[in-house]
């Protein structure tokens, strides 16, 4: 359930709020409309003018502390490493608003330390002012979804016999026997007969009603940064709303990096399979499992997780195929209020790739081939277009394209494209990563 008090903030090492000596007084610009900047002009000769869109400004934070301290050396501490964490930058940080689920890309420009000799014992106070060139506020967590390129001159082959999988990194993920190896994060878990989607058992995770992303965890699972992997269950939810199977990222020290998200709109008591692709991230040591409810949800919105594996993508190329007519597309769910702009990987080999935008039917085609091991980086923001993350190949991009944008909601892409010769069958990955995104 979405609440109104502000909770914890996260700039840099430092951290704001419950639980910290930097307590939040007050705070502005989070939830406020930006400036608007405006396109109407005048109508000659009549009243009113000729409206046209509207765009927002940057948007200002400003937030003031109350800082606390233990004695006057630790209230000067708290002074200097409040200082030293906001200094001039060249590029935005993100400042996290952890318990509203909510990020901004921020710089401080201005950063006010008085000194008062009459609370000098343990009191102190700051005022500071964050600029945010990118007025949009983001999700906390960075989703992502995947689908292997469609191609009908091509067609399909299948070097793998019918039905055999790889072995699956997690354990225990059918809870025929017990829970082991799962344990619930914010909401929690048990093993019920009640709902299955094979077999004759199913975990439930129940949200608490107050704390964001209710979610289950697996064990930790030895992956290989650069690896493709695959994550896919069955979930199903007593009400109608989006859920995710998630995938977090951990360090060789077994530290939290990220998280890759695969999330759907699900009709209320239906078992609907979750299925995408992730490439374990630099630094990625481990892998977890971790089906959630999104946002915030009410205690009611009851989950039942069945058949969740967590698997690595062969290089004889392992394939899991959905019902006729849905290869090569992928759904991507934006709960915000506003357009995302999402980012696209494209993993060859392949030639002539070309992104659908199914839900506003817009196409970006691109005239240009990947071989097996190359990837194309699209910022649909920005439109920068990278090879190998780095290159620039803006040119491309065929005239006339359509740059997809997620609408908030459910929104539909499909990817195509045609085999390289002597490469036959269809391995290239369309990978799509966006945040939900609202003014």
């Amino acid at each position: 359930m979405a609440q109104q008090k502000l909770g914890r903030v996260q700039w840099g090492d430092l951290t704001f709020g419950p639980g910290s000596q930097y307590h939040v007084t007050a705070i502005e610009g989070l939830d406020d409309l930006p400036g608007i900047r405006s396109e109407d002009v005048e109508r000659p000769g009549q009243h009113g003018d000729y409206t046209g869109p509207d765009w927002t400004e940057a948007r200002t934070i400003p937030i003031k502390l109350g800082l606390r301290g233990a004695s006057p050396d630790d209230l000067r501490a708290l002074t200097l490493a409040l200082r030293n964490a906001t200094q001039p930058q060249r590029q935005p940080q993100p400042l996290q608003f952890l318990d509203q689920d909510v990020l901004v890309w921020a710089k401080v420009r201005k950063r006010s330390l008085p000194y008062d000799a009459e609370y000098l014992w343990s009191i102190g106070e700051a005022v500071l002012e964050f600029y945010c060139a990118d007025p949009y506020l983001y999700g906390l967590d960075e989703k992502s979804a995947s689908t292997t390129a469609y191609s009908p001159a091509a067609g399909r082959s299948y070097p793998l016999v019918y039905g055999v999988t790889p072995t699956a990194l997690n354990a225990n993920g059918t809870f025929e026997t017990d829970l082991s190896n799962w344990t619930g994060n914010t909401g929690a878990i048990a093993r019920v007969s009640t709902q299955a989607h094979s077999g004759s058992w199913s975990m439930q995770l129940t949200p608490n009603g107050t704390s964001p992303s209710p979610r289950a965890e697996s064990e930790q699972f030895a992956v290989v940064a650069g690896q493709n992997y695959r994550a896919q269950g069955w979930l199903r939810c007593v009400t109608a709303r989006s859920v995710a199977l998630n995938v977090n990222w951990y360090n060789a020290s077994h530290t939290y990096m990220s998280t890759s998200t695969n999330a759907v709109a699900v009709a209320a008591n239906t078992w609907t399979q979750l299925n995408a692709g992730f490439n374990a991230p630099v630094g990625a040591a481990f892998g977890q499992l971790a089906p959630t409810v999104p946002s915030t949800p009410p205690a009611t919105d009851v989950l039942f997780v069945d058949d969740v594996y967590f698997l690595q993508d062969v290089a004889s190329g392992f394939r899991t195929y959905g019902v006729a007519g849905t290869s090569g597309r992928l759904t991507a769910v934006n709960d915000g209020a506003s357009a995302a702009y999402p980012v696209l990987r494209l993993d060859g080999p392949v030639a002539s790739p070309a992104i659908e935008d199914v839900t506003t039917g817009g196409i970006l085609q691109l005239d240009a081939s990947l071989q097996a091991g190359e990837y194309l980086l699209i910022d649909t923001r920005s439109r920068a277009v990278l090879l190998g993350g780095s290159a620039p190949r803006r040119s491309w991009v065929r005239a006339g394209s359509v740059w997809p944008v997620l609408e908030p909601g459910s929104n539909e892409l499909a990817y195509r494209g045609s085999a390289l010769p002597g490469a036959p069958g269809q391995t290239s990955l369309l990978t799509v990563t966006w945040r939900d995104t609202s003014l």
